[in-house]
Parts: C-alpha cells; structure tokens; sequence
C-alpha cells in the first residue's frame, strides 16, 4: 500500500514539474511579445507548479515495515510566500522594462503609435496594480512612457509655430535679395534686415529641443520658446500660446497620475503623419 502511495506521489511530481516548464515557457514566450498580463500568469502559475512539484508527501520511511511521517508545512508556507514576493519584483520589473521598450524601440512599420503605448501603459498598470506594487514604483514603470508622450506633445504643440517662422525667415531672405546692386555695407535698410535674419535664424537653431527637456519643464519651455520669438506679431504669439496653455491640464494630470485624463484627445493628437 505505502509503495503504491510513493509511487503515486512521484508520478504527481512529474506532472507537476512538465506543466510548470510549459507555464514558464508560455510565459517567457508572452514576455518577449509584450503581453504582460498573459505572461505574469504564465511565470506565476509556472512557478507555482515547480514549488508543488518539490513538496514531498513523505518525510522519511522508517524500518523494514517502511513507517512514514508526515512533513510539517511551516517550512513550505514560508518559501510560498517567498515566491511570491519574487513573482511581484518580476512583475515589476518586467512592467519597466516594457514600457522602456515601447517608448524607445520600433518595430518593423515604425514607432508605437500613442494609441499602442497607451494601451500597454494601462496594462502594465493593472498588473502592478493587482499585484499591490507600491504607487511609486508603479510611477517608476511608467516613467519612460510618460516622458515620450509628453516629448511628442511637445513637438505636436512647435509644429505650426516652427512652419510659420520659417515662413517669416524665407520673406525676410527675399525681401534682402531685392535691395538694388551693389549693396552697400552701411545700407541702413539692407542691416535691418540681416539683423532681423540672423535674430530670426538664432532663435530656430538650435530651437526648443523637448527631447532633452525634464517633462515637468517641457510646456513652460515651450510657452517662452513662442513668446520670445522674434518677427512674430503679438496675435500669433497669442494664438499659439492659447492652444499650448489648452494642454496644460492634461500634461498636469499625466505628470500627476501616469495617465491621460482624455485619451480620445491625445490620440487624436498625437496621430502619425
């Protein structure tokens, strides 16, 4: 009877263990996909196998008449709780890292679009949410998408403002070409404009780079990159600043909570060309 019982047990071991390699297998398999949930399930049900498979039925056999004792489980609930706790700093990390990677890696048709990266952002969120991360740590995974998201904003929000004073550049470059033959050096009209040329030119190269700006700062800089411009009319100015001070909130808020208070919005915005 004990025989057939050992027996019993080490065929259940052996289940345990193949189903607890196919899980991580599966798992690692939806890591390197970028399917977060479906791989934190995968590894955590994987390990969850493995430690089953390790827990011996019987601790010792004793004597010919093979007497057996029972293991006491303290031993066993403490190392479950400590796959646990490794399960949630794999989660963790692994939630960082794939937001890094949609951030910063293309794929095959170009860059994540927002719609994509928000998409992941919000499952990487449940996850460490469901897990009960901390909420900076779950700020930290989400730090690099909101980072890009912000960047591209940025850029959305210079676009009409950088086309309309390259317009303002290329006027005043033709407006210097049509000064009369020889052009004298001290003509008052002709210094006019290569001063207003060269303002012009100095204030668009390098320009406001959002990418090497903290996020944080990323619309104040924006706001004095617009004001400041030179040969810009006052009414200009005023429309671009009140479509970039239109964003504020939703920036303010996406710094606040690592997400977007209107995605509707922000898709719409942020389409790709």
């Amino acid at each position: 009877m004990q025989s057939k019982k050992i027996t019993l047990a080490l065929i259940v071991n052996i289940i345990l263990l193949i189903a607890g390699l196919i899980c991580i297998t599966v798992g690692c398999f939806k890591l390197i996909t970028n399917e977060v949930a479906l791989a934190t399930t995968g590894l955590g049900a994987g390990l969850l196998f493995l430690f089953s498979a390790t827990i011996e039925r019987f601790e010792s056999l004793k004597g010919m008449s093979l007497e057996v004792t029972t293991r006491k489980l303290d031993d066993k609930i403490h190392e479950a709780s400590e796959v646990v706790k490794e399960l949630k700093q794999l989660a963790e990390i692994s939630g960082h890292t794939l937001s890094l990677l949609a951030a910063r890696v293309g794929r095959w048709g170009g860059s994540f679009t927002f719609e994509e990266s928000y998409l992941l952002a919000q499952q990487v969120r449940d996850n460490l949410t469901s897990l009960k991360c901390e909420k900076n740590t779950i700020t930290h995974a989400l730090n690099p998408w909101v980072t890009v998201v912000i960047a591209d904003l940025g850029r959305k929000l210079l676009a009409p403002v950088t086309e309309e004073l390259n317009a303002l550049e290329q006027q005043l470059r033709r407006e210097r070409d049509k000064i009369p033959q020889p052009i004298k050096a001290d003509d008052p009209a002709y210094l006019e404009l290569v001063q207003k040329i060269n303002a012009l030119s100095t204030h668009m190269h390098p320009g406001c780079d959002v990418s090497a700006l903290d996020s944080d700062k990323t619309m104040a800089a924006i706001e004095t990159y617009v004001s400041t411009a030179p040969e810009l009319d006052t009414a200009a100015k005023l429309k671009h600043l009140d479509n970039i001070k239109q964003w504020s909130s939703e920036v303010d808020f996406l710094l606040r909570q690592s997400d977007v208070k209107n995605p509707s919005l922000w898709i719409e915005m942020l389409k790709q060309k």
